[in-house]
């Protein structure tokens, strides 16, 4: 079973108004492997709005229980393949459904103390063990860019992504807990307005014994 805590905190900016909302969310999320699936389940989950000044505790009861099956391949990396079914209103504070895209950080099988690798465009260094266990640290810098249509008005969204992370490992039983932080730098642009965003997440992850 792994416990998270994640907060995200999104700034959008639309000419001189700006909007700030805060997401808090903790989960426990339980996992059995079947071969080369892994099934996960939503034990319990909290999720706590703030904007305007104003917190509220939104009701994600239909989410509890849910499901995602993460396929791992031949390196040991998980990938979703299933997913739960998020209701609209859940999944306009909070897409819980996507909490599995890439949960599980995967450092590189062979990485010698104080060298670095890159891997699938995420830098990995090796720091000391600890109590018999590695730790890691990554890093990556990614372009995002997306195009949607809402009201049949097509959104298109460009930015970046920064993103940094500390990991222990089990070699024997995997990923222990890590902390992780994304920045994420967005404009989208649609019907000629333009609407910048800064979304700073940061989440910690433990496994339970």
């Amino acid at each position: 079973m792994f416990v998270e805590r994640l907060q995200s905190v999104a700034t959008t900016q639309s000419g001189a108004a700006e909007r700030r909302r805060v997401i808090d969310r903790t989960a426990q999320f339980g996992i059995v492997v079947r071969r080369d699936t892994a099934i996960v389940t939503a034990d319990s989950i909290a999720v706590v709005e703030t904007a305007d000044g104003m917190s509220r505790r939104v009701n994600v009861d239909a989410v509890i229980g849910g499901r995602w099956a993460l396929k791992i391949d031949s390196t040991g990396r998980p990938a979703a393949v299933d997913w739960p079914f998020v209701p609209q209103d859940i999944a306009d504070v909070d897409d819980v459904g996507t909490a599995m895209d890439d949960f599980f950080p995967l450092p590189p099988p062979v990485s010698p103390v104080g060298r670095s690798v890159t891997v699938a465009g995420v830098k990995w260094l090796r720091l000391s063990d600890s109590a018999g266990h590695s730790r890691f640290r990554w890093s990556a810098n990614r372009d995002v860019g997306t195009t949607t249509v809402g009201d049949s008005v097509p959104v298109r969204s460009t930015g970046k992504a920064i993103e940094d992370g500390d990991l222990v490992w089990d070699p024997g039983r995997g990923p222990l807990g890590w902390k992780r932080h994304i920045e994420t730098d967005m404009t989208s642009r649609f019907a000629g307005r333009t609407v910048h965003a800064l979304v700073d997440q940061r989440s910690t992850v433990r496994r339970l014994p």
